[in-house]
């Protein structure tokens, strides 16, 4: 029987390990993702929020034994200086933190059967996992890119919006609320009231036909005095040291802003290249203009029917289970595209990415499968009076906030166009 020793490359935990990094990193969103640094002295914890990213992730649930914990986020420092020869002594500004509350919930996913004695079972176990590992890489790859945008319409991710019935965290979706729509030459309008939740409702009124209106320039300069002006959407930052917001176009929408003659005369090749050195933009088709960099995604970035009664089935494709890994019926004909700034999610993370196994019918069968204990949750935050009704879980099946509760969200939006 071969030697399967803690360097062998069939070890389950370096097997694992290759799963959890190759899953990860084939996702859109890993180059915008940091790890929370976390320190602790004396037996008190630090947590110092990673710089110039769009996901915070915090791996420190494992030892707290929780569901859910509350994630710092660094406030920016508000108060003016001192002038001239005023006295700087004593004036300094204490740091601030505002906390997200952050959900997790375990995600599995099996992958074949072995059936019947075999020889040298346990390095044909090893073997299978070898196998299966890049269609796992490319499932646990998709899925996870697009939880993390279905967090970005609902709050949280698939796992965690899931009814109980599903064994989901039953965590009530609570539709963006940064969510606008271009009611023509510019001018950005409210979806429901400003700064709240939106209902169904609200949705299903707003987000029509008769709105709608194709993106344009001006609409970019629109939004562009919004989110500075109003909404206070913190932008990252190139390695040259310029501003920039991610805008992720439906193809569609892509295609309309590309044909814009206004911005295609701004376009500055050398500052383009300059961006694309970005790890998250490097390689991938993208237009700048008024400091948004819009790369089209044919997949996250949902379509809406006109006037759909119920707007998590139309996100969806009308498949709350699949449709998320499809791309939107063609038919829908709002585009509700997404712009992200720093911290705009925060994850959860207890336990990494692994294989496990499984036998039944005393050893007979076996069962290949992989496993992950985490949670993604887009960065709102409550009143204390809110907060509850807000972040409701428990439910049976996924169900939508009725109620519009106020909400500061300085990360990120929702822009829906016309196609």
């Amino acid at each position: 029987m071969p030697n399967v020793t803690q360097d062998a490359k069939l070890n389950v935990s370096i097997l694992s390990r290759k799963l959890y990094e190759e899953a990860w990193f084939n996702t859109f969103f890993s180059k915008l993702a940091g790890f929370m640094a976390i320190t602790n002295t004396n037996g008190n914890k630090q947590y110092n929020p990673a710089p110039n990213t769009v996901i915070q992730v915090m791996e420190d649930f494992v030892s707290e034994g929780r569901d859910n914990m509350l994630m710092p986020m660094e406030l920016d420092l508000q108060e003016p200086g001192v002038y001239g020869d005023a006295t700087l002594l004593g004036s300094g500004e204490a740091l601030r933190l505002k906390y997200l509350q952050v959900y997790i919930n375990q995600w599995r996913k099996a992958v074949d059967k072995l059936s019947g004695k075999m020889s040298d079972q346990r390095v044909k176990i090893y073997n299978l996992m070898e196998r299966a590992k890049p269609a796992l890489v490319k499932w646990w790859s998709k899925t996870e890119n697009q939880g993390i945008f279905q967090t970005i319409y609902e709050g949280g991710s698939p796992n965690l919006t899931a009814g109980t019935n599903d064994d989901g965290m039953g965590l009530s979706v609570r539709f963006h609320p940064n969510w606008y729509y271009h009611d023509g030459d510019g001018k950005i309008t409210k979806v429901g009231t400003e700064k709240y939740t939106k209902t169904q409702t609200e949705l299903t009124t707003d987000l029509t036909s008769a709105k709608v209106k194709a993106a344009s320039a001006k609409m970019f300069n629109g939004l562009n005095e919004m989110i500075t002006g109003n909404l206070l959407i913190e932008p990252l930052i190139t390695t040259g040291g310029d501003p920039f917001w991610i805008f992720l176009a439906h193809p569609r929408t892509f295609k309309t802003i590309k044909q814009d003659t206004t911005i295609k005369s701004d376009q500055n090749a050398a500052f383009n290249a300059e961006l694309m050195k970005h790890p998250a933009i490097s390689g991938k088709q993208m237009i700048f203009y008024d400091g948004f960099c819009i790369i089209p995604d044919p997949i996250g970035v949902r379509l809406t029917a006109q006037a759909a009664a119920d707007h998590v089935l139309s996100l969806a494709g009308g498949d709350l289970r699949y449709g998320w890994l499809k791309p939107s019926p063609s038919s829908y004909a709002i585009a509700n595209n997404i712009i992200l700034g720093r911290n705009a999610l925060g994850k959860g993370l207890a336990s990494r990415l692994a294989f496990t196994e499984e036998d039944t019918d005393h050893g007979n069968v076996i069962e290949i499968g992989s496993n992950t204990i985490m949670g993604y949750n887009r960065s709102d935050f409550f009143s204390e009076t809110d907060s509850a009704s807000a972040f409701a879980k428990s439910k049976a099946t996924k169900t939508v906030l009725t109620t519009a509760y106020e909400a500061v969200n300085q990360s990120s939006m929702i822009i829906a166009t016309e196609d």
